[in-house]
């Protein structure tokens, strides 16, 4: 009996004994990963407690903070509290009596809303349900259509300055008199930002929902100008019948902003509406300019409405380019930007990274990629800035191809506000640095109104060498440009010198602008004399930042409302529903988990789980060219994710079962685990920006990281397998637990054939893409990368057919050696694959010439072309997946060239020169009008170069990098 029970004792202590583990490995892979799951679980469940103390502990934190200061309020201003009337949704900015201000800026708000007064009985009077007063005949005109364009522009600035029985006798002409069933072509960023605008925010102010009932009604009519083959919208649509189109003007292009500049408002009106239609169009719009988003952020003012491209035209932050980039801005304000938005991208992009599987969030990332492109646009801005001589006016230059035109808009004025704006999503020293551009700016900007004899602004000035500034356009239409800047840089830094600027420029246009029955603008800034026109911005812009900047900042305070264009306030609305999280945490060890499966089980969901594949792989976020190659970045993370789960499922069976072949299945799916996630990274790192080591960019590093994959993975897997093979072909044992080794075949052959799937659509995109069959694109595609994974993928299916039949042929004959004999085929497999690999990523890095049709093209384009003659030495080469680099030497036609320039500058002027210096003899003036001359030859023939290398780029879109040079064939001597 002693020795039973010490026996017994001895059995079951035994497992406590490390040497117990040592002997039995497999054992001890199974008490490590139950370790690895217990961790995991109390880890956890230990963070989450941790999370919600902390999340309670600051919300109680701010609830006495909010008490303290409620109570202060009180006790200064004798305020009282009243509770919201939710039903309503009325909010109260007029009373602001209560609230302790300055003495001096509340007559000065006065003023301003007597201003405000004057104007509106003007256009009550004369102008009632017209677009637009006249204040020097007295009548009204319809230069929009006959919207009630100042009507609907000054809902909200009534509402504001409190004139409530104005406000109510708007508000019941636009239930009951506007009408937007006109025929005529509306201009859809005017009718969005003023109309759709004014009427939105009027119903967030005023809660009242006709208004939210005519900004849908608008909003459907201007909907089809959306439906082009690009998503870019045309300009001008037909209120009626829907019909868009652009202006002649352009060329048929759409303009910049005319078509960047209607997010704040649709995607407003999706959020009080719940129609995700109005958001769709406009964020489609970002992602196609992202496409070919430039490196330094600064779009041409024209875009190809069909091709989502850019034309070679004007980089301005005025006219027809400013307010683009103020939108990238505000939506990311627009969408709750906080501090943590810009701090903590990383942690949101992980933390949301399910939901938006789930939901299809993508309003979260358009808000995200709005803030990257402005702060790319910021960077370019920054290039343009110069400083005149001697006062050092800071000015935001204009550019055309790599030229600057010292020229800078009025309108470009907006910028210090925005910039301002901005700067508090940077870092310490960013926002630093731009908050002080911001301040130069906007010093520039008002120095554009004391630089006039009447003390208001020009349209735009011109700066030049050793000289300050001098206007150019010297009319001034009322414009808010730089008043909207002062309201935000005094509400952003507290410095009342932008009151005192402010309230000059207004006396300003009480001097000049005012008449009887309104205010007018000025034909000239430097003799005072006045037109005949009431801007409708003047009332919905001017005059309400005016106001603003002589209220205290909790009037329209700028962490609850975003300003549209047209300065209509539209309230944040929160993007976090009640009950998610208030900040953005990374839970990395439930998301490992979740997002695995999410991802596999939508397929990856087209872009969203590459964030996550990219931070658990390790590539790290940096400057990156857009390649079109979606598929396969597609294609690439859903095996990857696959593979590891295979991989899992196959482990897991192996140390059951010891079978050889489950052993080559799981070395297989190491392989392919460890080959995707190179590839990955390879795709990741491709991206990379031109710099000055690699002028041509990373592309060919997927090529690379393809080819190490092949070469160091599969031939040591398909190596190890063989090997591992042949040792046991005599000394096998039949595998034990064969059911469990056939479900778990059976489980992963569905998943890796819904790899398999992905993989092959997107080898079938991409063959599509570039124009041949399937079976051309395996063989001799740009880009392998895709047909890698199916060649993978095909490859795992193929091998767990192996491996079942291996399994099947020991069952049913009691011979062992079928399960070895699978496994030294499975190795064969891998290196077939690894062969194939080789070879494909072999001749994309030597780089091949384009293909033989393209390159026809480009050369009857050259050939034809009146100013070359001849052209010599045509190289190309691959240069990434789907686009190529180009090289030509050209004999230029010199005398068609010269009859082009002196076209475009006049032949008569020249030859006087040369006939002047020829009269008077005088060598060094011929000298000096030849070396002119010459100096003009060249520089046009730099633009014939320009405009060859770009109608190249538009005949194959592929070719990325053009280089033209002259031939200069060598003579020789007499």
């Amino acid at each position: 009996m002693a020795r039973t029970r010490s026996s017994s004792s001895s059995i079951r202590w035994r497992y406590i004994n490390p040497a117990y583990y040592l002997k039995r490995p497999k054992s001890l892979a199974l008490l490590f990963m139950a370790f690895v799951f217990v961790s995991f679980f109390v880890w956890d469940r230990q963070t989450l407690v941790r999370e919600h103390e902390e999340e309670i502990l600051t919300l109680k934190e701010e609830v006495e903070h909010l008490q303290i200061e409620l109570e202060e309020l009180k006790h200064e201003g004798d305020v009282s509290v009243k509770k919201t009337n939710t039903t309503e949704k009325r909010i109260d900015l007029t009373k602001i009596d209560g609230l302790a201000t300055d003495h001096i800026e509340d007559q000065r708000r006065e003023k301003v809303k007597d201003a405000m007064v004057h104007a509106w009985t003007s256009y009550e009077k004369y102008a009632w349900g017209h677009d637009e007063l006249q204040p020097q005949s007295k009548n009204g005109v319809d230069s929009f259509g006959g919207l009630g364009a100042t009507l609907i522009d000054s809902l909200d600035t009534l509402y504001i300055m409190g004139l409530d029985e104005q406000f109510q006798r708007a508000k019941e002409w636009v239930a009951n008199s506007l009408d937007f069933n006109k025929n005529y072509d509306a201009s859809v960023f005017e009718t969005t930002i003023r109309v759709v605008g004014g009427l939105l925010s009027a119903y967030d102010l005023s809660g009242d929902d006709v208004f939210l009932e005519k900004a849908k009604d608008i909003a459907d009519r201007l909907l089809p100008a959306w439906n082009t083959p690009s998503g870019i919208p045309y300009n001008f649509i037909n209120l009626v019948h829907g019909n868009a189109h652009n202006p002649g003007w352009t060329g048929g292009d759409s303009i910049l902003a005319d078509s960047g500049t209607e997010q704040l408002e649709f995607i407003a009106l999706t959020q009080r509406t719940g129609d995700p239609k109005y958001q769709q169009k406009v964020e489609n719009v970002i992602l196609v300019l992202n496409k070919t988003f430039p490196a330094d952020g600064l779009l041409p003012i024209y875009i190809n409405p069909h091709r989502g491209t850019t034309s070679h035209s004007t980089i301005t932050f005025g006219a027809m380019g400013d307010s683009f980039y103020e939108y990238l801005l505000k939506v990311w304000i627009q969408g709750n930007k906080t501090a943590e938005v810009k701090h903590y991208r990383l942690d949101i992009l992980v933390s949301k990274l399910v939901l938006m599987v789930f939901k299809n969030d993508s309003e979260f990332l358009i808000k995200y990629l709005n803030r990257e492109m402005w702060e790319t646009s910021m960077k370019g801005l920054v290039s343009l800035v110069r400083k005149t001589a001697p006062s050092s006016f800071t000015y935001i230059s204009e550019k055309i191809g790599n030229s600057l035109i010292d020229k800078m808009d009025e309108l470009a004025c907006f910028a210090p506000g925005m910039i301002a704006l901005g700067s508090s999503g940077y870092g310490p020293d960013d926002s630093t640095k731009f908050l002080n551009l911001a301040e130069e700016l906007a010093f520039t900007c008002y120095n554009f109104y004391q630089s006039t004899s009447t003390k208001l602004a020009g349209e735009n000035y011109f700066f030049h060498s050793e000289q300050d500034m001098t206007v150019g356009t010297s009319w001034n239409i009322l414009r808010p440009e730089t008043v909207e800047s002062l309201f935000y840089l005094w509400r952003l830094t507290g410095n009342k010198t932008y009151q005192e600027w402010g309230w000059n420029i207004f006396q300003a246009f009480e001097t000049n602008s005012r008449v009887e029955s309104g205010y007018v603008g000025l034909k000239d800034v430097n003799t005072g004399v006045k037109d005949n026109m009431m801007q409708s911005f003047f009332l919905a812009e001017t005059l309400k930042y005016l106001y603003l900047l002589f209220s205290p900042p909790s009037v329209i305070s700028l962490d609850e409302w975003v300003f549209n264009t047209e300065a209509h306030p539209l309230k944040i609305v929160p993007r976090i529903a009640s009950g998610e999280e208030r900040k953005p945490r990374i839970r990395l060890k439930r998301l490992l988990f979740n997002s695995f499966v999410s991802c596999f089980v939508l397929q990856i969901n087209k872009q969203n789980c590459r964030h996550f594949a990219g931070y658990i792989t390790g590539t790290r976020k940096i400057k990156k060219i857009e390649v079109d190659d979606d598929h396969s970045q597609r294609a690439v993370t859903t095996a990857l994710w696959c593979n590891f789960l295979v991989f899992s499922l196959k482990f897991g069976i192996w140390t059951v079962t010891s079978s050889h072949v489950m052993l080559a299945e799981v070395v297989h799916s190491v392989a392919d685990f460890a080959n995707q996630a190179l590839l990955l990274y390879g795709l990741n790192s491709s991206k990379r920006a031109p710099d000055a080591l690699h002028p041509y960019g990373y592309s060919k590093e997927r090529f690379v990281w393809s080819l190490i994959s092949a070469v160091g993975i599969f031939c040591l897997g398909s190596g190890a397998t063989i090997v591992h093979g042949f040792q046991n072909l005599w000394t096998s044992q039949p595998p034990g637990n064969m059911m469990y080794a056939a479900l778990v075949i059976g489980g992963s052959f569905i998943i890796e054939g819904a790899s398999l799937a992905v993989a092959v659509h997107a080898v079938r995109k991409g063959a599509a893409a570039e124009g041949m069959t399937v079976r051309d694109y395996v063989w001799r595609g740009h880009d392998p990368t895709s047909v890698a994974v199916m060649t993978e993928d095909g490859a795992a299916v193929t091998g767990l057919l192996i491996a079942a039949t291996s399994l099947v042929a020991v069952k049913m004959t009691g011979n062992p050696i079928y399960d070895p004999i699978g496994s030294i085929i499975v190795g064969h497999l891998l290196g077939v694959v690894a062969i194939f690999l080789i070879q494909r990523n072999r001749h994309a890095l030597i780089g091949r010439a384009i293909d033989d049709h393209d390159m026809k093209r480009v050369l009857e384009f050259l050939k034809n072309d009146p100013v070359v003659d001849s052209v010599y030495d045509c190289k190309s080469e691959v240069i990434g997946p789907g686009f190529f680099r180009f090289k030509a030497e050209i004999d230029f036609n010199g005398v068609t060239l010269v009859q082009n320039y002196l076209s475009r500058t006049g032949p008569e002027e020249w030859a006087k020169k040369f006939r002047n210096a020829a009269k008077e003899k005088d060598d060094a003036e011929m000298l000096k009008i030849m070396s002119f001359y010459g100096e003009e030859v060249v520089t046009a023939l730099g633009s014939e170069v320009d405009r060859l290398e770009k109608a190249i780029q538009e005949i194959v879109p592929g070719i990325r990098h053009v280089d033209i040079e002259a031939h200069n064939p060598v003579i020789p001597p007499p």
